[in-house]
């Protein structure tokens, strides 16, 4: 019985010997690789990689120092169940920060004045950039071993930002929004 078994696998050859067959699909990455190879095809992806590293979010520089705390409170549309446990009940007003900690200081500022987040950061390594206008590639380069981000409206917005430079941070159960007046050259 087990030699009519075997004596039918070399019947059919199932590819133990070297047979091999053909793909018919195209290879993609080779395809990728003939088109990354056409100059203008390759002027077109730096170009787009360059300008994805463009920011330009307009807030006007702070006049004078502002700081306001502000609390995120939420009601909570129906049950919130996690793990079959009820963490809050409809209804219920609850502090997100109760829940989620903002354990990094984030100062909201523009490219040319990054000399105070590089004196900030001397301080307290617990400060990320958030970028609102400029260049995010020299900076990135200048600064490797800092966290810099590209910023957005929403953030702006969200914390209620009016000027740059600006700090954020968690203080207790509220958010601290600190706008502080910088003088620099540019």
């Amino acid at each position: 019985m087990l030699s009519s078994f075997l004596s039918l696998l070399f019947i059919l050859n199932l590819g133990v010997h070297g047979q091999t067959y053909n793909i018919e699909e195209p290879d993609l990455q080779a395809e990728i690789e003939r088109q990354a190879k056409d100059p203008q095809i390759g002027q077109e992806l730096s170009e787009n990689v360059r300008k994805s590293y463009m920011v330009d979010i307009y807030l006007p520089d702070v006049k004078e120092k502002s700081k306001r705390d502000m609390s995120f409170t939420y009601m909570v549309p129906e049950d919130l169940i996690i793990d079959g446990r009820a963490v809050a009940k409809k209804g219920q007003v609850i502090n997100v920060l109760e829940k989620v900690k903002l354990t990094t200081k984030y100062l909201f500022l523009k490219d040319y004045q990054m000399p105070l987040f590089d004196r900030l950061t001397k301080k307290d390594r617990n400060i990320a950039a958030i970028v609102i206008q400029g260049d995010l590639l020299p900076i990135i380069e200048k600064y490797p071993n800092h966290r810099i981000y590209i910023g957005s409206r929403q953030l702006i917005e969200k914390f209620g930002i009016t000027g740059v430079p600006a700090m954020v941070y968690q203080d207790g159960m509220s958010i601290i929004v600190e706008e502080i007046p910088y003088v620099t050259k540019h």
